[in-house]
């Protein structure tokens, strides 16, 4: 079958990873221009007639993006193997086949074709085949500040947060070889980009791939209401006020005036359900993350505040609790009434007496 014209290409293939490492796929576009995966399909030789469409996701010129295997419903099979990649056109736009696969083995293209290698493609990047010039990269360096630490959210990662606070990045590590940081610091990270169908996330190999710029660069939180959900992105530091609704294990349910904004709780981060109380005002600083849905994650406790029912926020509306109104009657006007009362009846009694 004739491919079509396309700078798309299969670059890596890592189908019998050890120490619970997932599958990975890795495509690279070798073009001068960035490419929308939207509506490019790919397929293994079980969902041949059944491909899967790739998330949307701007692959830049010379870039390479590395997805599991699993996140798109395939399963890499060790003995043989065939890959399909389709073009938005439905054009044939690559394919990739192997026979037993070696384990902890990647399949990597290079100038002369497919080849076992023992390590993933890292200073030395393999290339489209028939693209000897390709400027090949799949490796990564990003920047940003620790909005989340190691052991905060997760054992295995910590977040970034881009310094204009317009989105973030999941830094993952597997064997949990993190060097000291603290929250704010300003650091570089050069790893590998991997896409799952929730988000991206940068994996690196250890403290090593770490370089710490600076330890005094804050970032401030944006202050958002239940109306900015849709405009926000993953990875932003956000803070959030609004009154408790309901709780469900891990799960607060924070209203506004608006609508409703998911909470979760993470153990790392010392919070717990019993914590909060429903019918209570919190202002809450966390990052926003997709968990089947937007969520606002904390990751401490300082990040929570207990505000006082009474409130005069444009975000949010509840009674006032808190001021003392003044008694419609004093205590002294209720004395003076019981005793007149009990004058009249006593006079009334003895009247009755007389008479008879």
């Amino acid at each position: 079958m004739a491919m079509g014209q396309t700078t798309l290409h299969f670059q890596e293939i890592w189908p019998r990873p050890t120490n619970g490492s997932p599958e990975t796929l890795t495509l690279h576009n070798s073009s001068d221009q960035t490419i929308d995966l939207a509506g490019w399909q790919l397929a293994d030789t079980a969902k041949q007639t059944k491909p899967i469409s790739l998330p949307t996701y701007q692959l830049a010129a010379g870039q390479s993006w590395t997805i599991e295997a699993k996140t798109l419903g395939l399963s890499l099979n060790n003995d043989q193997e065939e890959l399909f990649l389709w073009q938005p056109d439905g054009q044939l736009a690559d394919t990739v086949n192997y026979a037993k696969a070696p384990l902890d083995t990647a399949y990597q293209r290079g100038p002369d074709g497919w080849q076992w290698a023992q390590t993933l493609i890292t200073a030395e990047p393999a290339v489209a085949k028939n693209q000897p010039d390709s400027p090949a990269t799949t490796t990564q360096t990003v920047t940003g500040l620790v909005t989340a630490l190691p052991y905060q959210l997760s054992s295995q990662y910590f977040y970034i947060t881009y310094p204009d606070n317009s989105g973030g990045l999941k830094i993952y590590c597997y064997h949990k070889l993190w060097p000291q940081l603290t929250l704010g610091s300003s650091i570089e990270v050069i790893g590998q980009l991997v896409s799952t169908t929730q988000e991206i996330k940068l994996n690196i190999h250890g403290q090593q791939d770490i370089k710490i710029i600076s330890t005094t660069a804050p970032l401030i939180a944006k202050t958002i209401t239940t109306q900015d959900i849709s405009q926000l992105t993953l990875g932003q530091l956000v803070v959030f006020t609004g009154k408790l609704s309901a709780k469900n294990q891990s799960t607060l349910y924070l209203t506004d005036d608006f609508g409703e904004l998911l909470v979760q709780l993470k153990t790392g981060s010392g919070l717990k359900n019993g914590d909060f109380t429903i019918g209570q005002i919190y202002q809450i600083t966390g990052l926003i993350l997709n968990n089947n849905g937007y969520r606002l994650v904390p990751r401490q406790p300082s990040d929570v505040i207990k505000l006082e029912l009474a409130t005069s926020s444009a975000a949010t509306t509840t009674l006032d609790f808190t001021a003392d109104p003044k008694p419609t009657t004093s205590v002294l006007t209720w004395i003076v009434g019981l005793m007149a009362g009990f004058s009249l009846m006593t006079i009334a009694y003895i009247l009755t007496k007389q008479q008879k």
